[in-house]
């Protein structure tokens, strides 16, 4: 019985290990030991349907937490898209303006709002592909109908451009300076006005035809225009070529000796050369060439501007010979203007103002023994003016009664004037009431406002000159825009000083007014350059 015991005990040990389920060592031959065996059993497999249970339960929520995430990041991203379109769109309104727009197709929209298309979402929203084809048919067709109106961002992407006003759609189609063309065309147009009203009695008088003289300055001014149009589109910087302005330099003086040779005669001077049918006034061509040769040389010599041998050496020569030939002529007003313009354009190149004082000085000089001798001669010309400004009354029946009449004219014109057309000493009292003396006229039928409009005219016209001459692109545009609009303020204000006698008669013609073909011309030819300058110049 020992033997069967043992055998016995020994294979419910090994049984028992082999399971491993936590069972207790009580003797084998216990009651309790044989009923706990059955419990163990059971209680492993409950342990092992727990832990399949837990298994599945961590792989459960490892997918909700998967989805979960993947949820929130969809709605993250989704969130980010609207932060991004939202700022994309705030970006798109501030970068609306000139700078960072431009047109497609050549068009522009004035519309407020960006059409539907360009509201349209971009790659990665809910609407499906064939939203997309059906919105950008209806916004194609929609463009068809009415012209695209899209203007596209620097950076990419389409946004409305908004409403431009009018003066800058002009300033934009005409490429150059839309203000200063503006008060070019309005003196012109109120010169044009006037001459007719103080040149009628006189044509009826000499030619039969009211018209004789009006129908004369329109057409210079047709071709003044046309010459306008033509400079302002050809680039300045030929100017600089050395052929063009060789044959420019020649031309001028070739011209101004002629008029000494063969001169012909109006108003009492001999300032005007017939070559053919045409007839013209050589010192307005003199003008432009000297405010050239000096932009050129000033440009070119620009670092030697500070030595008397290059710096002042070519200026002064070219200054004394051009007023010379004026001269000889002579043509006081127009010596005094060229040899201004040449000395202020000396200054602002940066030629040494101890230099330019140098200058002035053996002018001044020059002058003060020329007029004793001329008097002594016989040529009393500058006496006579001097005489007629410093005592206009003096002798109004001969010398000074010009000067006289200029006076009367402009003070019975009066706070309002008489009208427009109503001028009394248009007829035959004022003498060249249709050239030197129009501002009289003017002052005379508009009175003191009008006189004083012309004058705010001319001192905007003066100071957008000016402004294109500061903001030009090189040192050679900004001497000629320089001279120029400093010729024209220059001749305006001495015509409007000699009319009222506040320098000697010299007998200069008021820019845009003046009866002449030659110098409205030459004035509408030179607008036309500072037009061109003012193409290629950073203007606001």
């Amino acid at each position: 019985m020992t033997d069967e015991r043992r055998k016995a005990i020994s294979s419910s040990s090994g049984s028992s290990r082999s399971k491993g389920a936590g069972t207790s060592k009580m003797p084998p031959n216990s009651k309790s030991a044989q009923k706990e065996q059955p419990r163990n059993a059971n209680s492993q497999k409950s342990g092992r349907k727990t832990a399949n249970d837990r298994k599945k339960e961590n792989r459960t929520e490892t997918r909700t937490d998967r989805k979960g995430s993947a949820k929130t990041e969809k709605r993250t991203a989704a969130g980010s898209d609207r932060n991004s379109r939202s700022v994309s769109k705030t970006n798109t309104a501030r970068k609306n303006s000139a700078d960072s727009l431009k047109p497609v197709n050549g068009k522009v929209r004035s519309g407020g709002k960006p059409r539907s298309s360009e509201r349209s979402s971009e790659p990665g929203s809910s609407q499906s592909a064939q939203s997309h084809i059906r919105f950008a048919e209806r916004s194609d067709s929609y463009r068809k109908k009415r012209g695209s109106g899209d203007l596209a961002l620097a950076g990419g992407g389409t946004v409305a451009k908004t409403r431009i006003k009018p003066r800058k759609k002009i300033e934009a189609l005409l490429g150059f300076d839309y203000p200063f063309f503006m008060i070019v065309m309005i003196l012109l147009a109120i010169g044009l006005i006037m001459l007719f009203s103080a040149s009628y009695a006189t044509a009826y008088s000499q030619y039969g035809d009211s018209l004789y003289y009006i129908r004369n300055q329109v057409r210079y001014a047709a071709l003044g225009f046309v010459a306008l149009l033509a400079a302002s589109v050809f680039d300045y910087h030929l100017f600089k070529k050395k052929p063009l302005m060789l044959v420019l330099s020649v031309a001028a003086a070739v011209f101004m000796v002629l008029v000494k040779l063969k001169p012909t005669e109006q108003g009492g001077a001999e300032r005007w050369l017939t070559i053919g049918p045409i007839t013209f006034q050589p010192s307005e061509i003199l003008k432009f060439v000297v405010i050239i040769l000096f932009a050129y040389f000033a440009e070119k010599n620009f670092e030697y501007l500070k030595d008397i041998k290059k710096g002042l050496l070519p200026f002064a020569i070219i200054l004394m010979a051009s007023c010379g030939l004026l001269m000889m002529q002579p043509h006081l007003s127009g010596t005094i203007i060229v040899f201004a313009i040449g000395f202020v354009m000396m200054y602002v190149a940066g030629v040494r103002p101890k230099y330019l004082i140098l200058l002035l000085l053996g002018v001044g000089l020059l002058v003060a023994i020329a007029i004793p001798v001329l008097n002594a001669l016989g040529y009393d010309y500058f006496t006579s003016r001097w005489v007629s400004f410093v005592a206009p009354e003096s002798d109004i029946g001969d010398t000074t009664f010009q000067t006289y009449q200029s006076l009367v004219t402009i003070g019975s014109g009066g706070l309002f004037g008489l009208g427009f057309g109503n001028s009394r000493q248009k007829y035959s009292y004022l003498p060249m009431a249709r050239n030197d003396f129009i501002f009289s006229i003017v002052c005379e039928e508009l009175g003191f406002v009008g006189g004083m409009l012309v004058i705010l005219l001319f001192v905007i016209l003066v100071w957008r000159g000016f402004y294109i001459c500061s903001k030009a692109k090189d040192k050679f545009g900004m001497l000629i825009a320089f001279g120029i609009t400093f010729q024209i303020g220059l001749q305006a204000l001495m015509n409007i000083a000699v009319v009222s006698n506040s320098m000697p008669n010299t007998g200069i013609s008021l820019p845009f007014f003046s009866y002449g073909g030659t110098a409205l011309c030459m004035q509408l030819g030179e607008m036309g350059v500072l037009l061109n300058i003012s193409r290629k110049a950073e203007l606001d």
